[in-house]
C-alpha cells in the first residue's frame, strides 16, 4: 500500500504533521509560494482544476488521509489523548479586537447558518491543535480565515474552485479593515490551500495548514483524537452543529458537480462523504 502511495506521488505529501515542522517555530514564518498546487496563484490561473499529474498527488494524500484517519479513531476508541492535550482551554481563546475581526464577523454572518457554526468550531478546533503542535499561528489573520474559508462554498460556480470566493470575500473585509496587502494576501492564499490534501507546515504556513486541520476535525473527525473531549464538548455546546453531516455533504457534492477537476471533485469520488457521515459527532 505504501509503495503504490509513493509511486503516486506521496514523496512531497509524506505526511500531514512532520516532525520536524511541528516543533519548528519558525515553520510558520515562511511564506508559502503562490503557485504551488492550491496556492492562490494556482487556484487564480486555473480555476481549481487539477492536471493528471496533481490528481495522482492529491490522491495519494487523501488515501494517506484516510489511513491516518483509521489508526487515529482507534486512539480515540481508546481514550489515548497527548497529554499536552488536556492542558489546552478553549474557553481561553478570545477573539481579536480589531476592525478586520469585525468586518469578518459581519462577513461571516451572510453565510448560511450550519457555515456560520462550522467557521466559528474551525476557528476553536484549529487554535486548540496550533496550542498542540506549540505553532505560531497569527491569532487575527487565522480568526477571520476562519470565518470565511468556506463563504463561497454555499454558491458554486461553474469551473471555478469555490475558495476564490471566499479568498475575494476576506479581501474586501480586509480593504475595509485598512489591512496590508501583503498580510491580506497571505491569507487568501492560506484560504485556497486548505482544501487541498497533505498539507504541511513547510510548504503551506500555518495558517493554511490549521484552516484545513480545524475544519476536518469538525468535517469529518480527523485529529479530534487530539483534542481533550472537554474541549470538543465546549465548543459543540457553543455552536451546535444542527444537521451539519447532511447539510456539508450537499454542499461538498454541489462543488464537485461544479467543478468536477477539482479538488473537492476527488474528494468526493474517493469516498469523503463517507467520512463525513461517519465523523464521531450526532449530527
Amino acid at each position: 500500500m505504501l509503495q503504490t502511495l509513493a509511486r503516486l506521488g506521496l514523496r512531497s505529501y509524506d505526511r500531514a504533521i512532520s516532525e520536524a515542522a511541528r516543533f519548528d517555530p519558525h515553520a510558520s514564518r515562511l511564506r508559502p509560494d503562490p503557485e504551488r498546487l492550491g496556492g492562490l496563484h494556482w487556484t487564480r490561473r486555473t480555476g481549481g482544476r487539477l492536471t493528471r499529474g496533481e490528481r495522482r498527488r492529491v490522491f495519494a494524500a487523501i488515501a494517506l488521509g484516510q489511513w491516518e484517519n483509521t489508526l487515529g479513531r482507534a486512539k480515540l476508541a481508546l481514550g489515548k489523548l497527548p497529554a499536552a492535550a488536556k492542558a489546552i482551554d478553549v474557553r481561553t481563546f478570545v477573539p481579536p479586537d480589531s476592525l478586520f475581526a469585525r468586518e469578518a464577523e459581519q462577513a461571516c454572518a451572510e453565510q448560511p447558518a450550519a457555515i456560520v457554526g462550522h467557521s466559528y468550531r474551525t476557528w476553536l478546533f484549529g487554535r486548540a491543535l496550533a496550542a498542540l503542535d506549540c505553532s505560531e499561528l497569527d491569532d487575527e489573520l487565522f480568526y477571520c480565515g476562519a470565518l470565511v474559508h468556506d463563504f463561497g462554498i454555499a454558491q458554486p460556480t461553474r469551473d471555478r474552485d469555490f475558495t476564490l470566493a471566499s479568498a475575494e470575500r476576506m479581501l474586501a473585509c480586509a480593504s475595509g479593515a485598512g489591512v496590508p496587502s501583503e498580510r491580506a494576501e497571505l491569507l487568501a492564499d492560506a484560504i485556497c490551500v486548505h482544501t487541498t490534501p497533505g498539507a504541511t507546515l513547510e510548504r503551506d504556513g500555518s495558517l493554511g495548514c490549521y484552516l484545513q486541520w480545524g475544519a476536518m476535525v469538525d468535517g469529518a473527525g480527523l485529529r479530534m483524537w487530539d483534542i481533550s473531549r472537554a474541549n470538543t464538548d465546549e465548543v459543540i455546546s457553543r455552536y451546535p452543529r444542527t444537521d451539519f453531516k447532511r447539510q456539508l455533504v450537499e454542499l461538498m457534492r454541489a462543488e464537485a458537480a461544479a467543478v468536477p477537476a477539482g479538488r473537492f471533485g476527488l474528494l468526493v469520488r474517493c469516498g469523503v462523504p463517507l467520512a463525513v457521515r461517519l465523523a464521531p459527532f450526532a449530527e
